[in-house]
């Protein structure tokens, strides 16, 4: 399996945010594994998963109350980042499992450009942006990528 930079962690009840965060990947440069994209038939799922996240740079986990019940919700890498799609709270479990971790969300957080720019830096990449207004008197325009270097230990 080729590595990706990025593994998707959501609900399927999510797949419209996870949609616009893809399409934003792609317009980025940032190549990522979702499940619906990455198993084929006749594939066993749980292996693909395993994987695919070990093979991953970062964890994107979207957390909602959708997957927040999900019984696949786990802290699998070193590089995770947590991304609130629906403006719900972090259960306790998940909590402390993110407490060291700077927790984004959807509503300040928009997904094409604080998360497309947090996801860049995690990659040691770094996005050529031009400046144009739209909201909170910032917004960006990718105009290209210049790759970078990172260790990920």
């Amino acid at each position: 399996m080729a590595q990706q930079d990025i593994f998707i962690s959501y609900s399927r009840k999510d797949t419209p945010i996870a949609d616009r965060i893809c399409g934003a990947f792609d317009k980025a440069g940032i190549t990522y594994f979702i499940d619906r994209q990455g198993i084929g038939g006749g594939m066993e799922f749980p292996k693909v998963l395993a994987e695919a996240i070990l093979s991953c740079k970062i964890f994107l986990y979207l957390g909602s109350e959708n997957s927040y019940k999900s019984r696949f919700t786990k802290k699998p890498k070193e590089q995770i980042l947590p991304y609130i799609i629906d403006g719900s709270s972090l259960p306790a479990e998940l909590e402390f499992v993110f407490s060291c971790i700077n927790i984004r969300n959807i509503k300040e957080h928009p997904i094409e450009t604080t998360l497309v720019q947090d996801v860049l830096e995690m990659l040691g990449k770094q996005a050529e942006f031009q400046h144009t207004q739209t909201s909170k008197n910032r917004t960006w325009l990718f105009t290209g990528i210049t790759a970078g270097v990172i260790s990920i230990g």
